[in-house]
């Protein structure tokens, strides 16, 4: 739920063929991004051993708590958000919308200026995207993993998909996630997303986390895709708004399972 990469990643590496690597990532999750503001340590949480990392487990922890915890998260259903988007650089920008429920189903809306518009969406069992210059496509093996673990309501409360703050997902690379060390708020996220132009590595920057329906979340995210910057800007976001299921279905028949 946190997560703000949107599918345009897959329509940024064909526009900018994004072969260069990321800026190095940091090195620890202490040091939260120039500018952010420093909310208050989440209670109940317990400080690192002297000495000694702290086992995962108590990071994700506290990072669900941190963000509202578990009871909060799960008393509401679904969640749609209304983002604004620039590529920093390009003159390149556009509106969005995020569809999202507690089941897993997904739909992400994008129209970005003289592109068109940019859709990815998944109703739990099959994922999907159709954008101008790839068209429709179903998404199948890293692609579709990828989707299932963004559709997530929570990806650190779903932890048990995970392996710890190195997401090991069933297919495809590993994603790291970086928490303060004192408000255990997601600062960075890095890895590699699958394009059909091949792997993409981005390394994303969560940060201005207000609280909305008693949880928190970022309401920006600036990913560095190759040569691209992508800032997303939540414009509003309202929980349990009725969601017809159907918007979530794929815009032709899902091929028959072999």
């Amino acid at each position: 739920m946190t997560r703000l990469l949107p599918a345009l990643l897959l329509v940024v590496s064909a526009v900018a063929c994004a072969s260069s690597p990321p800026p190095p990532a940091a090195s620890a999750a202490t040091t939260a991004p120039a500018g952010a503001a420093a909310p208050a340590t989440a209670p109940g949480t317990a400080p690192a051993p002297a000495g000694g990392a702290r086992p995962p487990q108590a990071i994700l922890a506290d990072a669900v708590a941190a963000t509202g915890g578990a009871a909060a998260w799960n008393a509401h259903k679904t969640a749609r958000f209304q983002m604004d988007t620039v590529f920093q650089g390009m003159g390149m920008g556009g509106t969005g919308e995020r569809y999202l429920t507690r089941a897993g189903k997904t739909l992400v809306i994008t129209t970005l200026t003289g592109l068109g518009t940019v859709r990815e969406g998944g109703n739990g069992k099959v994922f999907w995207s159709q954008d101008p210059l790839q068209g429709f496509r179903f998404l199948d093996g890293v692609e579709a993993e990828q989707a299932r673990i963004e559709a997530s309501w929570n990806a650190d409360l779903d932890a048990a998909t995970l392996e710890c703050v190195i997401a090991t997902p069933k297919l495809g690379p590993d994603l790291k996630s970086c928490y303060d060390a004192k408000t255990h708020l997601e600062v960075l996220q890095t890895g590699v997303r699958a394009t059909p132009q091949g792997d993409v590595p981005f390394r994303a920057v969560t940060r201005d986390w207000r609280t909305v329906g008693g949880v928190k979340v970022p309401f920006e995210a600036e990913t560095q895709v190759g040569p691209i910057t992508l800032v997303v800007h939540i414009k509003s976001l309202v929980f349990d708004e009725a969601m017809d299921d159907k918007i979530f279905e794929p815009p032709v028949p899902a091929p028959a399972a072999q």
